[in-house]
């Protein structure tokens, strides 16, 4: 599990993403700052512990993570051109945490005991 509050956190996950993923993360960083920052610069700016971006390495943190699915407000998939991420919010602090799974094959949307399913929004059934 990777946690990122400010632009050199992100920015030092540069060696071990794939470019097309790293420019997705960045434009997330960059909605959070424009939405969150009180008109400090970029580089100073730090996201509190409750909305830090997290990505989500291995599928037990996932699994971990989604267990209380009352905190759980919504999943949604992000197509990327070879990549697809698990866009997950999470209730915190009457605040929303983004945490982001990276599909290792992302053939299909089933992740063990997990299968997403889609109603007006994304909604998640444990098996």
């Amino acid at each position: 599990m990777k946690k990122m509050q400010r632009l050199k956190d992100l920015l030092a996950l540069k060696q071990e993403l794939q470019e097309n993923l790293m420019q997705y993360l960045e434009e997330e960083f960059f909605s959070l700052y424009e939405y969150l920052s009180n008109g400090e610069d970029i580089e100073d700016f730090i996201l509190p512990f409750y909305q830090a971006m997290i990505i989500l390495e291995e599928e037990k943190e996932l699994l971990k993570l989604i267990q209380n699915q009352m905190e759980v407000e919504y999943m949604e998939e992000a197509y990327l051109k070879d990549t697809v991420i698990l866009r997950i919010g999470m209730r915190q602090y009457e605040d929303i945490q983004l945490c982001y799974f990276i599909y290792k094959d992302w053939g299909h949307n089933k992740i063990s005991n997990i299968e997403i399913i889609y109603i007006p929004i994304s909604y998640f059934v444990l098996k």
